[in-house]
C-alpha cells in the first residue's frame, strides 16, 4: 500500500501479487485441516478474495494486460462464489463473518465490472455490477457504477429500475469516497477540474442579501453543510469575519482537515466541525438558532433533499436562508425531477427544487444557471 501511494506501481503490483499467493497458500493448507464451510475457511477465503482484488487493481495501475487483471478476479470468483451461495443456512458461521464475506464478494464483482468497463465492454461490466447490486442492494458503489453504464444497452431490469428510482446513496459509501479523496481533494477539484461551486455560492449569497434588502451584518451564525476541507468556510471567514461558522461533514478525514483550516488572519475558520450526516446534525440544533445554511456540492450526494430542508426550516430564524448548488437534470414531466446521473451524482431539476422548497416552507428567491466544474473536458452544468 505504501509503494502504491508512492506511485511505485510495478513494485506495488509485485507486493500485492506475493500477498495474494501467500493468502491462497494459507487457504489451501487449511483445507486439509478443517471443514471447507467452517468459520476459519470462510475467513481465509475472504482474505484471498481481498488480496486478489488488490492484486488486480495494482496490475491495472502497473499497465499489465487486461486478461491478467481479470484472471486474479476470475480465480477468486471460482473459489468464493460456490461457498457464498451455500453459506446462507449455515448457523455455525458468525453473522458478522457472513456480512464481511458478502461485502468482499460485492467488492469482487464491482472490480470485475470496473475492469471490463475500462476495457470498453459495457455489457459485461453491467452484468458484474448487477451481480454486486443483487447481492447487496444498499451498496453505493454498485449503484453508482450501474448508473454510469445505465444507457449502454437500454436494458430494463431490477438494476435499471433501482437506478431510476434511487433517492439516496448509502452514507457509508459517500463517507468512504471522500475519506479516500481527502488528501488530494483541493488539488484535483480546484486545480484540475476547475471547481467553482464555493465561489458561485458565496456570490449568490451576496446577491440574495441585496435582493432581500438584508444587511450582511444580519448574519451571525452559519452552517457550512458538507464543509469538506473548508473551501467555502474559509471564504466566508475571510470576507465576513463577524459570522460564526460551524461545519459538518460525513467524512472524518475531511473533518480533520477542516478543523485545522485557518483564515487569512490566522484564526480558526470554524467554531466547530462535526462528523455527522447533515439531517442528524441539523436536528440537534436549537430552533431558530441559525441565520444561514450553505451547502456547496452537497445535495448531489444526498439526492432527496426534503428531510434536509425540513430540518433546516426548524433551526433557521424567521426568513433565514439556505443556499446550495445542484447539478442540472431535466427529465420528462412524468418523472420526479431527481435522478442518479451517469457521473454517480444526483441531478435535480428546477421544478423539483421549487416543489420541495414549497412543501417545506421555503421560497426560491434566487436561481442562477452556471457551470460548476469540468469533467472529462466537458462543462458540468448546474445552478
Amino acid at each position: 500500500a505504501l509503494l502504491r501511494k508512492l506511485k511505485q506501481t510495478e513494485l506495488a503490483y509485485q507486493s500485492y501479487h506475493q500477498a495474494m499467493i501467500k493468502s491462497k497458500q494459507n487457504m489451501i493448507y487449511a483445507w486439509g485441516e478443517s471443514d471447507q464451510s467452517s468459520s476459519k475457511h470462510v475467513s481465509l477465503i475472504t482474505d484471498f478474495v481481498r488480496t486478489s482484488v488488490l492484486a488486480s487493481a495494482a496490475a491495472r495501475e502497473a499497465g499489465t494486460d487486461f486478461q491478467l487483471q481479470m484472471n486474479y478476479l476470475i480465480d477468486a470468483e471460482k473459489l468464493a462464489a460456490p461457498l457464498f451461495e451455500s453459506m446462507g443456512g449455515n448457523h455455525d458461521i458468525h453473522e458478522i463473518l457472513k456480512i464481511t464475506f458478502r461485502d468482499q464478494i460485492v467488492d469482487l464483482y464491482n472490480n470485475m465490472g470496473i475492469t471490463e468497463k475500462k476495457q470498453g465492454s459495457m455489457k459485461r461490466a453491467r452484468d458484474f455490477f448487477g451481480k454486486a447490486f443483487e447481492i447487496n442492494p444498499k451498496d453505493g458503489h454498485a449503484l453508482v457504477q450501474l448508473a454510469s453504464v445505465d444507457d449502454a444497452n437500454n436494458v430494463i431490469d431490477n438494476a435499471a429500475s433501482a437506478v431510476s428510482m434511487a433517492k439516496e446513496l448509502d452514507p457509508e459509501y459517500v463517507s468512504a469516497l471522500f475519506d479516500g479523496f481527502s488528501s488530494r481533494f483541493e488539488s484535483e477539484l480546484v486545480d484540475v477540474l476547475q471547481y467553482r461551486g464555493h465561489l458561485l455560492l458565496y456570490e449568490a449569497l451576496q446577491k440574495a442579501l441585496i435582493k432581500l434588502s438584508k444587511s450582511p451584518l444580519s448574519l451571525k451564525k452559519m452552517v457550512d453543510m458538507g464543509c469538506g476541507t473548508g473551501l467555502l468556510g474559509e471564504l466566508v471567514a475571510n470576507e465576513m469575519s463577524w459570522v460564526e461558522v460551524s461545519g459538518v461533514d460525513l467524512s472524518q478525514r475531511m473533518v480533520d482537515i477542516a478543523r485545522g483550516r485557518k483564515s487569512n488572519t490566522g484564526e480558526d475558520v470554524y467554531a466547530s466541525v462535526s462528523n455527522e450526516e447533515a439531517v442528524v446534525y441539523l436536528s440537534t440544533l436549537d430552533e431558530q438558532s441559525i441565520d444561514c445554511i450553505l451547502a456547496s456540492d452537497v445535495f448531489i450526494y444526498i439526492g432527496d433533499i426534503s428531510k434536509v430542508l425540513e430540518e433546516s426550516s426548524n433551526c433557521l430564524i424567521n426568513n433565514g436562508l439556505v443556499g446550495f448548488t445542484i447539478e442540472a437534470y431535466e427529465g420528462s414531466e412524468a418523472d420526479s425531477g431527481l435522478r442518479l446521473l451517469k457521473s454517480g451524482r444526483f441531478g435535480h431539476s428546477r421544478s423539483y427544487i421549487e416543489n420541495v422548497a414549497r412543501l417545506t416552507g421555503f421560497e426560491v428567491v434566487l436561481w442562477e444557471d452556471c457551470v460548476l466544474r469540468q469533467q472529462a473536458n466537458f462543462p458540468v452544468k448546474g445552478a
